[in-house]
């Protein structure tokens, strides 16, 4: 399991500079409304700082622990406007309501952090599928069934790969067809008139739809919220929507050939979807009835 901060992270050190730095650890006073003061950042070399990046408080401190108190949202996300190096001093662009806590970690990340990074982080996880088996009940007199009234997450006919007999468990494959009706996926053509006790529908389910081990119709929300999903075929898939989403700001970033290119960014998508992804299927059968009512080959 990974939590949506980690996935962000990932995402956010293939589309720019990416780092971290925690406040000084003395008192509170170090840190002002519109200023914080970062040890790790101090520096007498005449190297490009933080000027530009967005940083980001998550209410973590340095050693993982959570903050005294929670980030508000007007505090979470500001622009860095200057930085002096010699002190390790951040400036942001406007004030923070509450100042940073000592030890508090900030992200320092090239793309806004929810207009631009978590909408491509979000769109990358609709594109990253796992199977999923779930019993579909009969919603007409004819025995179709409507499957995205019971799935919300089936969107077109393509996601369905398998529909099973059985009465407690998935057991023996039916031929099936599926159509669509008022936007929603429809189920039929494997059984007639006459429904058995139970049918096992198979889908293509984005991984944007599990979360936190439970059905989701809004994705994750939350740093902390879990998915179940390789991080790596993740943060390929959020890199390459950012590509398509914001591909003036991955240009700026990508220019000095410091970050990954649009190509080189596809390439690794489609590698970790071959590995992470669903397989093919292996089996070869009809896709609609075929001789007697209910028969079915499957070789």
């Amino acid at each position: 399991m990974i939590t949506l901060a980690q996935l962000e992270q990932e995402v956010a050190r293939r589309t720019g500079p990416f780092f971290q730095a925690a406040q000084d650890s003395g008192t509170p006073s170090s840190s002002t409304t519109t200023s914080a003061i970062m040890p790790s950042l101090k520096t007498n070399a005449l190297l490009g700082g933080p000027e530009n990046l967005w940083l980001l408080r998550r209410g973590l401190r340095a050693d993982g622990t959570a903050t005294p108190g929670p980030i508000a949202l007007v505090d979470r996300e500001r622009l860095v406007q200057t930085f002096d190096p010699g002190a390790g001093r951040v400036i942001v662009d406007r004030n923070w309501r509450d100042v940073m806590y000592p030890s508090e970690l900030a992200d320092f990340i090239h793309l806004n952090p929810s207009q631009e990074l978590r909408v491509a982080v979000l769109a990358g996880l609709r594109r990253c599928f796992f199977e999923d088996t779930f019993g579909a009940a009969v919603t007409s007199g004819y025995g179709d069934m409507d499957l995205t009234a019971q799935a919300p997450w089936l969107a077109t006919g393509s996601q369905v790969v398998r529909v099973q007999y059985g009465y407690v468990r998935p057991e023996g494959d039916a031929p099936f067809a599926t159509y669509m009706q008022g936007g929603h996926v429809m189920l039929g053509g494997a059984w007639g008139s006459y429904a058995p006790c139970s049918v096992w529908v198979t889908g293509l389910r984005p991984h944007w739809s599990w979360v936190n081990d439970a059905d989701s119709t809004t994705g994750p929300t939350l740093d902390a919220d879990q998915l179940d999903v390789d991080l790596d075929y993740a943060a390929s898939a959020g890199h390459i929507e950012a590509w398509h989403l914001f591909p003036g700001r991955l240009y700026a970033a990508a220019a000095g050939n410091l970050q990954a290119t649009q190509e080189i960014a596809a390439r690794e998508f489609t590698r970790q979807a071959m590995i992470w992804g669903p397989e093919p299927p292996r089996r070869y059968g009809f896709a609609e009835v075929v001789g007697p009512r209910g028969a079915s080959v499957i070789l």
